[in-house]
């Protein structure tokens, strides 16, 4: 592949969906990068033509929150992005014609949502190839919500051969892929999931053992989950993606203890479901969650409590090269939409949380 690159006095001109603060809307504007003279990239960076990307509640959430004293003036959106690398510096592992995806979000530095990205890969968050057959769509739904399922399926420590899991949100992004690793790639005997009755077919294809409609009230989700415990005993790993902290209340019926290695690992993130008028507090922990989280630090409960964030994990990309080439990963995407064209409606589905599944814009 050949692809034309033009610099002017050191700088690559790249066209971005941007932004500058809160107040002002998206827009595709062409946006002067830094680069070396001569090479364009640094020996540790990799020069990459974007195919795809998706967006993220998270990015929302940024840029509601952005302002013109931190970070660059021009903000590119984005973290998630899958692409194919034009230029690669002999000290990366990656070569030309490489077909990638990856997260690049970083409250410092310019997004991913630009025909071109210049990154080191070994200081993002996520970066891997893509495996043979994946189209550029699907791989640029998989990083921010995937890598975050697979580090909250991993915050239970020791084999779930065998073991009781609980995905509390199964019908969002983060809860389907957290039911996949926990059935498909960790193993475990009953993956139990919460989620809508819009969501039950989806979860179900992706490996759940058992559904819990939420939306028939609390009482009922709570008596679903004794009953399951009384007939297969109590869960190994709870894995929380929509902060649904009444079950905390329920840890000695349904939970194991610290001691029997039993975990609840909850997935950061808003109250609310409306990442248009989100607040500061709409995302702060629970005065429940900071208590439960300081009686565990302390000694002073027999339940873990921990929180989940994407992370870079070496693991990451085997697991998702596995379940891919087996057929047991699905991914779920919502709706496409050109880049430069439909951004403002793609951002429009994500911030209401209208999407059901991935939002990729194509470039």
């Amino acid at each position: 592949m050949t692809v034309s690159l033009e610099t002017t006095d050191n700088k690559l001109t790249v066209k971005a969906i941007t932004y500058e603060n809160y107040s002002t809307p998206l827009k595709i504007k062409d946006i002067d990068i830094p680069v070396e003279e001569g090479t364009i990239i640094k020996p540790n960076e990799i020069l990459v033509q974007v195919k795809a990307t998706s967006l993220n509640p998270v990015d929302c959430i940024l840029k509601q929150f952005s302002n013109n004293y931190f970070g660059p003036k021009d903000k590119i959106i984005g973290g998630d992005f899958s692409g194919i690398v034009v230029k690669a510096g002999d000290k990366t592992n990656f070569k030309i014609n490489d077909k990638i995806y990856g997260d690049i979000l970083d409250l410092k530095s310019r997004g991913s949502f630009s025909n071109f990205i210049i990154f080191d890969p070994k200081k993002v968050w996520v970066c891997e190839k893509i495996p043979i057959g994946m189209s550029f769509e699907q791989a640029a739904s998989l990083p921010c919500v995937s890598n975050t399922a697979f580090e909250g399926i991993k915050k239970y420590n020791g084999s779930l051969n065998g073991k009781n899991v609980l995905v509390l949100g199964a019908g969002t992004s983060v809860g389907c892929f957290g039911v996949q690793f926990a059935k498909h790639y960790f193993n475990a005997l009953n993956v139990v999931a919460t989620c809508s009755e819009t969501s039950t077919k989806k979860t179900l294809n992706a490996g759940a053992d058992l559904i819990i409609d939420y939306t028939k009230g609390e009482k009922y989700k709570i008596d679903k989950l004794l009953n399951f415990v009384k007939l297969n005993g109590k869960f190994d790993l709870i894995l929380d993606c929509v902060r649904d902290e009444s079950v905390i209340d329920h840890f000695d019926q349904i939970l194991n203890s610290y001691n029997e290695n039993g975990v609840f690992a909850q997935v950061s993130g808003s109250y609310v479901l409306d990442y248009k008028n989100i607040h500061y507090y709409n995302l702060l922990p629970s005065w429940k969650s900071i208590i439960t989280t300081l009686k565990f630090k302390l000694g002073l409960t027999k339940y873990s409590f921990i929180p989940v964030w994407t992370c870079q994990d070496d693991e990451y990309g085997t697991a998702i090269a596995k379940l891919w080439s087996e057929k047991k990963l699905n991914i779920f995407i919502d709706s496409e939409y050109d880049a430069y064209i439909d951004f403002e409606d793609a951002f429009e589905r994500v911030a209401s949380c209208k999407a059901h599944g991935k939002v990729v814009l194509k470039f």
